[in-house]
């Protein structure tokens, strides 16, 4: 039975998928990066302290860099609430919780960066620059007395750039923090790349409008960094992280 007709829709969206892939940016998702499916929801029971979900950071250069030396990044948090709850806070009531784990993830059709000595989270900022936000940093770091091979970077090419894990340690029990049922979204707001051949700066998503945002416990999106409550009775708007950097 013939059936060319129906392979030209799904070459198209092969084609489209894989463009968006490759656009210059920062993605920002869940369990992988783009390349390797990574989601852009995850959701929670809430119900146990073992386990955690991966958060995958990656980017696409616009022009090659030669002899990569070192990245850092941001993501900022934004809760359904007034206040940041104390289950997102990381540097108090859940210290610990946010680790960077390169082991949490692993990159199939994404490419590792490598020559990279020092990696980590350099900074966790519960109530900034809002009440209800976070501001998370992470680095990594070849110093000069790292002899190791400085790698270069192609265009075009989507590469991980930090691998973050939030495990489920004090959802319950005593003590134990309270708004994992929270809903909240997540965005990449800047990647700083550098290397011999100079350093560049992304903060738009490579795939527009909201490619750099991820949420938690199915809070809805209206893109453009618009975020909303997951839940009927609390469906105002909550976030609007992009106009933050306009």
């Amino acid at each position: 039975m013939y059936r060319g007709p129906r392979i030209i829709p799904l070459l198209i969206t092969l084609l489209l998928a894989d463009r968006s892939a490759s656009a210059q940016g920062i993605h920002l998702r869940w369990a992988n990066c783009v390349a390797d499916g990574g989601t852009r929801n995850t959701t929670f029971a809430c119900d146990t302290n073992a386990g955690f979900r991966a958060l995958v950071a990656s980017f696409v250069l616009p022009a090659p860099l030669t002899q990569f030396s070192s990245l850092s990044g941001t993501i900022d948090v934004v809760a359904a609430d007034a206040v940041l709850p104390a289950w997102w806070n990381f540097r108090d009531c859940r210290s610990g919780s946010l680790q960077y784990n390169p082991d949490a993830a692993g990159a199939a059709f994404c490419s590792t960066l490598t020559g990279v000595c020092n990696s980590g989270i350099s900074s966790i900022q519960p109530g900034v620059p809002n009440a209800n936000m976070e501001r998370i940093d992470f680095a990594r770091v070849t110093p000069a007395n790292c002899f190791i091979v400085h790698p270069d970077l192609s265009a075009g090419t989507e590469y991980v750039a930090a691998v973050l894990s939030v495990n489920f340690n004090r959802t319950l029990g005593s003590p134990s923090c309270l708004g994992c049922d929270v809903g909240v979204c997540l965005t990449l707001t800047r990647v700083q790349v550098s290397g011999t051949s100079g350093s560049v700066e992304l903060t738009l998503p490579a795939i527009p409008p909201d490619g750099n945002t991820v949420i938690w416990q199915g809070a809805g999106h209206t893109g453009g960094g618009m975020c909303l409550a997951a839940t009927p009775t609390r469906r105002t708007v909550w976030g609007a992280v992009k106009a933050l950097y306009r």
